[in-house]
């Protein structure tokens, strides 16, 4: 059964924070293996997307790798329908030639990893994990396809097709190359999405 809200939105000279229900932020896009940075660690970056009509605090919300490190926010705002980029170089000669919203401190993504996030003290959140038979491409950014399906999901997330920067293949902070709101494209990971 699919329920469709209607919501109405008034306007403000100020933006309103909203504490988020889990899926209102979500992990967008990653970059696990660079090849244009002067590591891959220093290549690395996640991307975040308000999925929601409402600011969102970041300093609520962490996000966790497989082995426990945590990314952890001070106060910043995400726009409604937003992008926010934490990587783990501010320096684009060893970057690869973007620039982060935010950079991480002791922090990895993995070949063969996790993330989950959250928010503290909550049971809000999302998780997901990639191994080998997510066949990661190096240089290549894996995009979700669409912030509505499911993150834990295989068929919800794609090789990126743009290039930025120096010549890896990513969207940083931009609509991703992938996206699709189309039922046809991915019947399978949509209907999914509404199941879990």
């Amino acid at each position: 059964m699919i329920l469709l809200l209607v919501m109405m939105i008034t306007g403000s000279t100020s933006p309103m924070i909203n504490d988020g229900d889990g899926l209102s932020l979500i992990i967008n896009e990653i970059m696990v293996s660079p090849l244009s940075s002067s590591s891959t660690e220093m290549g690395q970056w996640i991307e975040l997307y308000n999925n929601s009509s409402e600011w969102i605090n970041l300093s609520d919300w962490t996000i966790e790798n497989e082995n426990g490190d945590a990314i952890n926010f001070n106060t910043l705002l995400v726009p409604p329908e937003g992008y926010f980029v934490v990587g783990a170089s501010a320096i684009t000669s060893e970057n690869g030639n973007y620039t982060p919203d935010a950079v991480w401190g002791d922090f990895v993504l993995s070949v063969q990893g996790s993330l989950i996030l959250k928010k503290p003290r909550t049971e809000t959140g999302e998780f997901f994990s990639w191994n080998n038979s997510w066949d990661l491409c190096q240089g290549h950014s894996l995009e979700r396809i669409n912030p509505g399906w499911s993150a834990d999901d295989r068929d919800s997330w794609c090789h990126s097709n743009y290039s930025y920067g120096n010549g890896d293949y990513g969207t940083p902070g931009a609509l991703n190359s992938v996206f699709s709101d189309g039922f046809g494209q991915n019947t399978w990971a949509f209907i999914k999405a509404f199941v879990h």
